[in-house]
């Protein structure tokens, strides 16, 4: 992974957070009409904010491959319990990456999408590796 690419893109997107997020769950819902009611009974407001926080997360901890694999494996299994299947991690990174590529506008270039598809990638097969994962 480009560590140094993605550390400063999204230094470009974190003044625009909550456009965003905003975004990313607008594009979700429009593309992917099916996962809306995973967040019936979800504080969007709530949900908005820890995915910032998931972001800058994995951002910050992008040569930590030990605690992003705990920290993700977690959080795998507590989306496993909201419902989330597999299949459903490549709607969000489709929303993921339209959202950062329609916030950061001209900044966003292929090599970004590139560096940011990888790296949802391998935060994705992390959050699905865990050992409940693995007996599904």
């Amino acid at each position: 992974m480009n560590v140094a690419l993605l550390r400063m893109s999204f230094d470009l997107l974190k003044p625009q957070a909550q456009t965003l997020v905003d975004r990313f769950y607008a594009i979700l819902f429009d593309r992917h009409p099916r996962l809306k009611p995973l967040f019936a009974h979800t504080s969007m407001p709530e949900q908005k904010g820890k995915l910032i926080q998931a972001l800058a997360f994995v951002v910050a901890n992008l040569e930590r491959p030990e605690t992003l694999r705990a920290t993700l494996g977690a959080m795998g299994e507590r989306h496993r319990g909201y419902g989330v299947t597999d299949e459903m991690y490549e709607a969000v990174g489709d929303a993921l990456l339209a959202a950062m590529a329609d916030v950061a506008g001209p900044s966003w270039s292929p090599t970004l999408r590139d560096a940011w598809a990888m790296a949802y990638g391998a935060v994705a097969h992390l959050m699905r590796s865990t050992p409940a994962a693995a007996k599904a």
